[in-house]
């Protein structure tokens, strides 16, 4: 459709009307519009709804006193001025900040709203506030303790004392599902901050000619993340890590600065920079791009239906089961000293048994049998290390290759087991 200049004068005017009632959701209801051109006002209406769906995210991580929360609070202040918001600032407080960020806020002329939380349930339910248009930003002060508290909570559940690679097969796939995939759904403005961590990793074991391992190698620290589920920081649009940095000025005092670092930037305006003593002038790039991106339709998905299990959750039971097998063959490794073999003998044992028992050596092929077989097979490997342990032979490589595991019917087994 092709419009003149009357046209667009009477658009610029339409959203003048809009801006000044504040009725901007209204604007498009039937007794406003005029039917003179429909085709006109449905132009107008999709641009208002585009307009309104556009929204900022951003986190920011860092240690105590790296400036993180101040940083995240002018960036929201800046947001405000920028893009005109209007509605209240709902601030998710676990760190007895609010105190202080209030006045600020007031200073700037926003209603900030302080709740203090450590429950996931909260933020789901401020999700819902910004997907209705009650607030305009979301500011969660910190993530951190709020995933804290859904570890400790599975944990209590659970009665788990340590978490297990078990455990965190089902926390990371749930907070994906509980917090994750809803924030990226949300309709709204949302910042939240993150307590640093430190990343480690192992050194290699230092060995001697024969494989032996003669020092082990120490866990050293490799980098500094968020202590949040790893890929958690960066559904945000806009992804700053903050430091405190010390040193001494020319005349010897002590000096000390923050610096933002940006690890990730959607716009490309700013990926990439550092800055000392961030203000909202170093993001503002970030949102201008944001504020100019065109929002157009986007096809939905094609099916409706995945390949994933039944919503029985019958393949998850299979799965946790056949884990469940292949920790306990662990432990029958473990009980004998075979758990973690370093030594060159230790390792061909460990070898020898696993070819007798299991017909293979190769651990993706152990893992894909199910878990009859694999408990089945670990009765198996339970007979061999008791009478491995009784003869106590010179070279127990040769006396496992020389048993003899009894031709039992695997198959007629299983269906037995699984009547």
């Amino acid at each position: 459709m092709e419009y003149n200049f009357r046209n667009l004068f009477a658009v610029l005017t339409f959203c003048f009307f809009c801006v000044k009632t504040k009725e901007r959701r209204n604007c498009f209801s039937a007794d406003v519009l005029t039917p003179a051109c429909p085709e006109f006002f449905e132009v107008l209406r999709l641009l208002f709804n585009s307009l309104l769906t556009l929204k900022k995210s951003a986190s920011f991580g860092g240690f105590q006193g790296s400036g993180k929360t101040r940083t995240a609070t002018e960036f929201i202040i800046g947001c405000y001025k920028d893009m005109k918001l209007k509605k209240p600032a709902l601030i998710l407080d676990n760190e007895k900040g609010s105190r202080f960020l209030i006045p600020i806020f007031k200073k700037a002329g926003i209603e900030a709203i302080a709740k203090d939380s450590t429950h996931l349930k909260d933020i789901i339910t401020a999700f819902d506030f910004l997907n209705k248009g009650e607030i305009d930003f979301l500011f969660i002060d910190s993530l951190t303790k709020i995933y804290y508290r859904f570890i400790k909570d599975y944990k209590l559940n659970n009665k788990k004392q340590r978490m297990t690679l078990q455990d965190w097969g089902t926390v990371l796939p749930a907070w994906q599902e509980e917090f994750s995939d809803r924030f990226v759904e949300v309709e709204g403005n949302v910042c939240f901050t993150g307590r640093a961590g430190f990343e480690y990793e192992k050194e290699e074991d230092e060995q001697d000619s024969e494989g032996n391992v003669t020092k082990k190698g120490q866990f050293v620290k490799s980098g500094v993340k968020m202590k949040i589920a790893g890929e958690t920081p960066y559904e945000t649009d806009l992804n700053v890590w903050m430091q405190l940095e010390k040193g001494l000025s020319r005349d010897h005092k002590p000096t000390q600065k923050n610096v933002s670092y940006i690890l990730k930037d959607r716009s490309d305006t700013i990926n990439g920079k550092i800055f000392e003593m961030p203000s909202y002038k170093n993001f503002r790039p970030v949102v201008r791009f944001i504020q100019g991106l065109p929002v157009d339709e986007v096809a939905g998905a094609t099916f409706t239906d995945n390949l994933t299990p039944g919503n029985d959750l019958e393949w998850m039971q299979r799965n946790l089961q056949r884990k469940i097998e292949v920790e306990k063959i662990q432990g029958v490794f473990d009980l004998y000293g075979l758990g973690d073999a370093r030594s060159k003998a230790d390792k061909q044992l460990k070898a020898a048994l696993i070819k007798k028992v299991f017909g293979t050596t190769s651990s993706i092929e152990i893992e894909k049998m199910d878990a009859h077989q694999l408990s089945y097979h670990k009765e198996q490997l339970e007979e061999l290390m008791k009478e491995l342990a009784n003869a106590q032979p010179e070279d127990p490589v040769n006396f496992i290759n020389s048993i003899e595991i009894g031709e039992l019917d695997l198959s007629l087994q299983y269906e037995k087991s699984v009547a």
